[in-house]
C-alpha cells in the first residue's frame, strides 16, 4: 500500500473512532432546564411581574472552560442602542463592537474587572475588538448617549444560558456532580442555588427575580452627560 493511502487509512480509521465514541460522551453529560419569573419594582405598590424575561442569564460556577474558537461575540450598535443588552461570553473570549448607526459612538467601561475606552468611530470605521479575560461583570456604556447600556457577562464556562421570552431556559453539556447555579438580570441581585446534575438525566431549577430601577451613569471622565440636543449629544 502506497504512504498516501496508508495516510488516507489511518485518517478514516480517527474519523471512524471519533464519530464512534461522540454518542458515548453525550451520555457522560447531564443538562439542567428550568424557568425564570421576573418582578419589576414600581416606586409605589408591588412589583408588577415582566412577562418578557429574555434579558436573563443562568450560569454554572466551579469550574473553567476554554473560552469559543469561532469568530468573536458581537455587541451592535444600532439605533442608539447596544443589542443585545445582555450578553454573556467565557473568560477569554473577544467581542467585536461594530457601530452599524451613521453617527459617532464611543464605547467604554470603567468596571474593574474590565475597564477600556474604544474612542469615537462610526459605521465606516472597522469594528473595535476587546478581549475578556477575567470573569465578572462590566457594565457597558456610550460617552455620547447616556441610555445606551450593556453588560457584557464573562464566565467561567460555556454552562449557561439566555432564557426565553418566556422565561424557560435549558443548559446542555453540564458534567456530573454538584454545581452552583446563578440566575442574574440587569437591576436585580443574583440568585443562586446547588444542583446535582446526574448523567444523562435533564436536572430542575426554577428562580424568582425581582429588579429595580436602573441608577444613572457619569461619562468616562467622570463628569455629567450634556442635555439632550446638545452638540456632544449628537
Amino acid at each position: 500500500m502506497s504512504k498516501a493511502r496508508k495516510r488516507l487509512a489511518r485518517a478514516l480509521l480517527a474519523l471512524a473512532i471519533g464519530l464512534a465514541s461522540a454518542p458515548a460522551f453525550a451520555q457522560q453529560v447531564g443538562e439542567i432546564e428550568g424557568r425564570v419569573a421576573l418582578s419589576r419594582k414600581k416606586l409605589f405598590g408591588k412589583p408588577e411581574r415582566v412577562a418578557d424575561v429574555r434579558d436573563v442569564v443562568v450560569y454554572v460556577t466551579g469550574f473553567t472552560s476554554a473560552p469559543p474558537t469561532r469568530a468573536p461575540a458581537t455587541l451592535d450598535q444600532r439605533g442608539e442602542q447596544f443589542a443585545p443588552r445582555l450578553l454573556p461570553v467565557v473568560a477569554g473570549q473577544e467581542v467585536a463592537f461594530p457601530n452599524r448607526d451613521r453617527i459617532y459612538h464611543n464605547v467604554f467601561s470603567v468596571s474593574p474587572v474590565k475597564s477600556f475606552d474604544l474612542g469615537q468611530y462610526k459605521s465606516s470605521d472597522a469594528p473595535k475588538r476587546e478581549r475578556f479575560e477575567r470573569a465578572g461583570l462590566v457594565p457597558v456604556y456610550c460617552n455620547i448617549h447616556p441610555h445606551m447600556i450593556a453588560y457584557v457577562v464573562v464566565l467561567e464556562n460555556a454552562a449557561y444560558a439566555l432564557a426565553a421570552p418566556d422565561g424557560t431556559f435549558t443548559i446542555r453539556g453540564v458534567l456530573p456532580g454538584r454545581h452552583t447555579l446563578h440566575a442574574w438580570t440587569p437591576g436585580a441581585e443574583p440568585v443562586r442555588r446547588e444542583i446535582e446534575v446526574a448523567t444523562g438525566v435533564t436536572a430542575r431549577a426554577d428562580f424568582e427575580l425581582t429588579a429595580r430601577a436602573i441608577p444613572g451613569h457619569k461619562r468616562k471622565d467622570g463628569t455629567e452627560y450634556p442635555p439632550p440636543g446638545s452638540e456632544l449629544e449628537r
